[in-house]
């Protein structure tokens, strides 16, 4: 009986600790998206997705993330846990939250200069958010277990495993209509090492 209160109680903790890593990735994601210098690699394939088929962004996303989902549970189950289910479908409910948090900063109505600063801050929260889920070790989104599965697989670096992964993302996603800019390039170039930090710094504790 006590076994079980121990690991309901862990169950508890490491689910909220996901919903921090995602809330934090959510407001960085909001600081990208109200810059409008570009979007991060996942939701550019989303978007581009959207614009080839005509289907609404939500539905597209879920195309993207079950497509994803399924190649998680071809080539690594272990990855799939509470953590997969937030981040694959929960996300965007984070993302609004984070957009109505930063609603008051009127991030939009700022000059290029300092939307290329909140885009970069955008950028580095959203990667320690989700290095922060990931490093909790309760299961990945689908996109973002690619990385973790190519990783333990080939034995590559993390942060060259994501740079890839969000490279043929944004490429896919451009291929199929959709836009891109600065943030997009800069989201591929720090999401990766700053992610691997996260995680090899959790992995320590």
């Amino acid at each position: 009986m006590e076994n079980k209160k121990i690991d309901m109680a862990t169950i508890i903790i490491n689910t909220l600790k996901v919903c921090v890593g995602l809330l934090i990735s959510g407001i960085g994601t909001a600081f990208m998206f109200n810059a409008g210098q570009g979007s991060a690699p996942a939701a550019t394939i989303t978007e581009g997705i959207s614009v080839f088929t005509g289907f609404n962004y939500g539905i597209s996303g879920i195309i993207v993330n079950v497509f994803f989902l399924i190649i998680l549970l071809i080539f690594d189950r272990q990855l799939i846990n509470v953590g997969t289910v937030l981040a694959t479908f929960f996300l965007g409910y984070f993302i609004d939250l984070g957009v109505f948090l930063l609603a008051p900063l009127n991030i939009i109505g700022m000059g290029t200069v300092l939307k290329t600063i909140m885009m970069l801050i955008g950028c580095i929260i959203t990667a320690i958010g989700l290095g922060y889920y990931i490093g909790v070790d309760f299961g990945t989104g689908a996109m973002d277990g690619m990385s973790v599965i190519l990783n333990k697989r080939l034995k590559i670096p993390f942060t060259y495993c994501r740079w890839g992964m969000d490279a043929l993302l944004m490429v896919i996603g451009v291929i199929l209509g959709a836009s891109w800019g600065l943030g997009t390039v800069a989201s591929i170039v720090l999401t990766g090492p700053i992610m691997s930090y996260i995680i090899n710094k959790m992995k320590k504790e």
